[in-house]
């Protein structure tokens, strides 16, 4: 008996269109990928900078070294830190413009590191305490500070403190306190035994109030929440005034201040005069 050969011939033909519709699959995936991308840079080439005054407190001072990282993350480590502080900045906020904050935290004892976000948005990266927190604790290591010793803090403004608040659930153990400006908790911490710090301006008028306080049952008991007086939403950084927020009746400087001794006290750090 003869053998055509024409079985094979008929599975390698079939086989064509199979990859050829595998090809075309991957072409329409690589072209939505492409567009999605385009899309979230257009979103967020709209982003608030950081004002002139921002760039002053990247300098490091005769208490306080700080440096900027070649990730873009930047570490403010004073001298003889008595608390740590991982920060996720807000969305669309150039994240240098939270140097200010950071700045008066460190001068009050309490290491930070400031992570700078792809496209400045948290949400595209809210596991980024992973590396955020080995850069800083490398840095407190150089300066001869046990950082296993200190408690550890973890926060944002906005955005970037939901997105710390969604990172934290998964990494409880890990961290002392959760530091939340003008933003609330996502997820179920309740039976944590972290403890929450809420902060937002009088005047905010960014911060959705309605999901605030329906997530306020997220948090475990005992949390506190601070209100300040005369206060916005933009005025935990420095980027001017965000669209929509509301007419603050007290100086950013000022806001700047309130915030950075609730947070250092939350720490648990020494007062300063």
């Amino acid at each position: 008996m003869k053998w055509s050969g024409k079985g094979k011939a008929e599975k390698k033909a079939s086989k064509k269109p199979r990859r050829h519709i595998l090809r075309t699959i991957l072409i329409v995936l690589a072209a939505v990928a492409m567009a999605l991308a385009l899309g979230i840079h257009i979103y967020a080439s709209g982003y608030y900078h950081a004002e002139p005054e921002a760039q002053e407190a990247l300098a490091s001072t005769t208490d306080v070294t700080v440096t900027t990282l070649d990730s873009g993350d930047v570490l403010f480590v004073p001298k003889n830190a008595d608390a740590a502080f991982v920060f996720y900045p807000g969305g669309k906020v150039e994240a240098t413009a939270y140097a200010p904050l950071l700045a008066r935290l460190a001068d009050r004892g309490v290491a930070c590191v400031l992570v700078k976000m792809p496209e400045n948005l948290a949400v595209l990266a809210p596991n980024a305490a992973d590396h955020a927190r080995p850069e800083l604790e490398e840095a407190l290591s150089d300066a001869g500070e046990d950082s296993s010793a200190l408690p550890w803090l973890i926060g944002g403004h906005s955005l970037g403190g939901a997105m710390a608040g969604s990172y934290v659930a998964g990494h409880e153990e890990s961290y002392r306190g959760l530091v939340l400006l003008g933003a609330y908790e996502t997820s179920d911490i309740s039976s944590s035994s972290l403890s929450v710090l809420l902060m937002y301006g009088e005047h905010d008028g960014v911060l959705n109030r309605t999901k605030y306080e329906e997530c306020l049952e997220n948090l475990p008991s005992g949390y506190t929440e601070l209100i300040i007086p005369g206060g916005i939403h933009s005025y935990f950084g420095s980027y001017g005034l965000q669209e929509g927020d509301g007419t603050p009746e007290i100086a950013n400087a000022e806001q700047l201040d309130f915030a950075a001794s609730a947070i250092a006290d939350f720490a648990g750090t020494p007062s300063v005069s």
